[in-house]
């Protein structure tokens, strides 16, 4: 009788906090109302020992602030959709590329899907396992190789790279947030080394063109050979530098969309079918490997 009349007052307590809160942000303007609440979900935030907070470690949170489940639902969906930032975003390559998409599936589904396209697909093969994903670097081996050159479903462009790495986070049973992420260490340095390169050769020839032409202005004619090997060289390295991130970050959406969906990418769909045949008879598996043997002819 005791606990609950402690318990019908802590409640009643509780509510008359609540009230009061909200009559003190009654007084405050939409855009104060916002940055206090702001300002008391990053405190909250700080409370957890973890770098990110999980999707009801979130609501957790609103819930304390006296907001509806599914209000915090909706707004987490519109922010995982939106598009990914790259971190240095404005520079002339960001420090890192960042692609994400919200794809159907329980996470064991996913994780296969996943797992499927970068090492079909792709020509990846994993190297560690993250708490939360995956790293992924070049598979070099001669029949990966060789399998690559009949053919894929990707745009090859991850390949190129040193790593890739994947992040996957529920969003609910039934949906999970997958993240890429790639550095982009060997698109600038290749750009730059482009770009130095034949910097350094208009230069060269401007001092050559100063030393060996006889006449006239050694400076005019230095510049006049080395003003156009600049320009040139400035030129290759955003064409280098810009291309090559378009380049890979167009394979990265490809590969969310195999993951995503891979009935519309014969290839994939063919792997995972045969991944699921180990409980099938001999019969029907060799059945089945005509059936991709005639299916690879018609590709």
């Amino acid at each position: 009788m005791r606990d609950q009349e402690q318990s019908r007052a802590t409640g009643a307590s509780r509510d008359r906090r609540h009230e009061a809160l909200a009559n003190r942000l009654d007084e405050l303007s939409r855009r104060d109302v916002e940055r206090v609440l702001e300002r008391a979900i990053q405190i909250q935030a700080q409370r957890h020992s973890s770098d990110s907070l999980t999707a009801e470690q979130v609501k957790g949170i609103a819930r304390e602030l006296g907001l509806d489940d599914a209000v915090v639902d909706r707004a987490i969906r519109e922010e995982l959709r939106r598009p990914s930032q790259d971190e240095g975003e404005g520079r002339l390559v960001p420090e890192r590329l960042v692609e994400s998409a919200v794809i159907d599936g329980t996470p064991e589904e996913v994780a296969k899907n996943i797992a499927t396209w970068m090492e079909r697909e792709e020509g990846l093969q994993a190297v560690a396992r993250l708490p939360d994903g995956i790293r992924w670097e070049p598979d070099t081996r001669l029949i990966t190789s060789t399998r690559l050159v009949f053919g894929s479903a990707g745009t090859k462009a991850l390949r190129q790279l040193p790593e890739v790495v994947h992040h996957q986070r529920p969003v609910t049973a039934d949906e999970q947030l997958v993240e890429l992420v790639v550095g982009t260490g060997r698109i600038k340095a290749t750009a730059w080394g482009l770009g130095g390169g034949v910097t350094a050769l208009g230069l060269a020839a401007g001092a050559f063109t100063a030393a060996v032409v006889p006449g006239g202005s050694d400076l005019l004619q230095f510049l006049s050979a080395a003003v156009p090997g600049l320009a040139a060289g400035a030129t290759s390295l955003l064409l280098t530098a810009r291309v090559w991130t378009r380049s890979v970050r167009r394979g990265m959406r490809r590969a969310l969309d195999g993951i995503a969906h891979p009935e519309l990418y014969r290839r994939s769909s063919r792997w995972r079918r045969r991944a699921r045949r180990d409980d099938r008879s001999p019969f029907q598996r060799l059945v089945d490997e005509v059936v991709d043997a005639i299916e690879e002819v018609f590709d």
